[in-house]
């Protein structure tokens, strides 16, 4: 019998559309939900989300990559997201992997990118048993409501019902009124206080989020938890420069606290 992991495209619901990644030859049943950033999709940027799916899959976890609806293309420019459908699509996801042959469910974790990050812990609290251990890259903090809406674009979007915005070095991105708005009361400290799993946060010392790690790290009440920051990565981890050593790193410290903790 083979021992090749293998990776398989599926089709959670109509528009819901992933990869679901299983380990070859034995498996214990852990099982990771992958959930990407702002604008990005499954592999994420740099791949780097397929690049750890295939990690795990070596060590014997299995994992599901999803592309959110309204939004999962890396060239998709029209953004028709909002947290809402993030969270419906989140909860989709898992769903699928507990029906999945052989999952344990009761070992099941997410890894979240920036607003992937956000959607994990605000899933994480409203389903507080469906997550054994977490993992957050370059997560937003505090209140998002703040954060989406103080930006130019927002409240050009806010008044007009959408607006554009070029980000230097990758693409012109059009968000929509509801996008923001679905933020409205959304604090991902608060949320994480109601988080009870295992939690590992990553981040760059050059990430464009500030934040206060340790008061955002002691807003857990789980057990282990740890923060890791890498000095001088940013908030894609440097993935375009892998000499920079931090896109390996990031890898390492995120497939170790699985094999850890779920």
């Amino acid at each position: 019998m083979s021992t090749k992991s293998e990776e398989r495209m599926v089709s959670i619901s109509a528009e819901l559309h992933g990869a679901w990644v299983q380990p070859g030859g034995a498996w214990d049943g852990r099982a990771v939900l992958f959930l990407h950033g702002f604008a990005d999709d499954m592999d994420s940027v740099g791949k780097l989300s397929r690049r750890l799916s295939e990690v795990l899959a070596e060590q014997g976890i299995a994992s599901l990559r999803i592309n959110f609806r309204g939004e999962g293309d890396y060239d998709r420019t029209d953004i028709d997201s909002t947290l809402d459908t993030r969270k419906a699509d989140t909860e989709q996801a898992w769903a699928f992997v507990t029906r999945q042959p052989g999952v344990a469910a009761g070992r099941i974790g997410a890894v979240g990118w920036s607003l992937g990050a956000t959607t994990a812990i605000v899933v994480g609290a409203e389903h507080p048993e469906w997550f054994r251990t977490m993992v957050v890259w370059a997560s937003p903090t505090g209140d998002q409501w703040a954060a989406m809406a103080s930006s130019e674009t927002a409240q050009r979007a806010l008044r007009e019902g959408q607006a554009s915005q070029e980000w230097p070095h990758w693409k012109t991105i059009t968000t929509k009124r509801a996008f923001y708005e679905s933020f409205r009361g959304v604090d991902v400290d608060a949320s994480l206080a109601r988080y009870p799993g295992a939690f590992l946060s990553v981040r760059g010392s050059l990430d464009h989020f500030t934040a206060n790690e340790s008061d955002f790290l002691n807003r857990a009440p789980g057990l282990p938890r740890e923060s890791v920051i890498l000095g001088g990565a940013s908030h894609i981890f440097n993935v375009f420069e892998p000499e920079t050593g931090h896109p390996a790193r990031l890898l390492g410290l995120t497939s170790d606290w699985l094999q850890r903790t779920l």
